[in-house]
């Protein structure tokens, strides 16, 4: 008897791994499922030494461009049966990366989708907090200094998108990826100084008035969760992985409990 396969959804994690793996956590959490056998398919490929260091290359501090490590770890995925993809990081969203990534993928593997995370993340918000207008978000230095959320939360459609201070956005950064605290370094458990600085730089967000705050880096959400706050957190990743389920099996889509600040969908 020929079992039957539905789409398979695929990730492309490594930037950085923990992320990766979280957000494959996030599609298992967001499943109907009583049994092992009624999960989706999912392929995750995190060959981190494929995929240059995001920041650095918006910075001018990489020559290389991730989109060509992104686009061998797609044909991975693409060979192993994916057809619904999803790059579990932020930064990587940002136009000089993903959009030649995704030209490469259109031109050779035609039957691939890439899903947008911070499209998806957007198209949420409009939707599902429709009153909240003001959100803060905390982020890498690539992902501020291109600008990348305000291209999705634009003033058009009402949003005004706080970021920290200079020095708070260095501090943001050094939380990310400090040799001696940072959660790529210290990723399980995070170093409670690299928690203490978002969580500083969060509260400063809301002192100034923001309503909401993203949490505009994959691995974020590895230090600080949505009860750390008294306003909605909003994770892409955990938005994303429902799209993601939502496109291989609507049927398997559980209902959304993760943020419980968040009522509908």
């Amino acid at each position: 008897m020929e079992l039957e396969q539905k789409p398979l959804a695929g990730i492309i994690g490594g930037i950085g791994p923990y992320a990766g793996l979280d957000f494959v956590h996030n599609i298992f959490n967001n499943t109907i499922a009583l049994s092992d056998q009624e999960h989706i398919g999912a392929l995750l490929i995190s060959c981190p030494a494929l995929i240059p260091d995001r920041t650095k290359y918006l910075l001018g501090e990489e020559t290389v461009n991730p989109a060509l490590g992104l686009f061998e770890s797609a044909k991975i995925l693409y060979a192993g049966g994916a057809r619904y993809v999803v790059v579990a990081c932020n930064t990587a969203h940002a136009g000089r990366i993903f959009k030649p990534f995704c030209e490469m993928v259109h031109n050779a593997l035609p039957e691939m989708c890439i899903i947008n995370m911070l499209e998806t993340c957007a198209e949420f918000v409009k939707k599902n907090m429709p009153h909240i207008k003001k959100i803060g978000y905390l982020a890498t230095r690539g992902t501020y200094k291109s600008r990348l959320y305000h291209e999705y939360f634009t003033e058009t459609d009402g949003f005004d998108l706080m970021e920290p201070e200079l020095q708070g956005k260095n501090h943001i950064n050094d939380a990310i990826y400090s040799p001696d605290f940072g959660i790529k370094a210290y990723t399980n458990p995070v170093r409670v100084k690299a928690r203490s600085i978002l969580l500083y730089e969060g509260f400063r967000l809301i002192d100034r008035g923001a309503a909401a705050l993203i949490l505009g880096c994959t691995e974020l959400a590895l230090a600080i969760t949505p009860s750390d706050f008294s306003i909605p957190v909003i994770d892409p990743s955990v938005i994303t992985a429902r799209e993601l389920i939502r496109r291989v099996d609507a049927t398997k889509l559980a209902t959304l409990t993760i943020n419980p600040k968040v009522e509908k969908e």
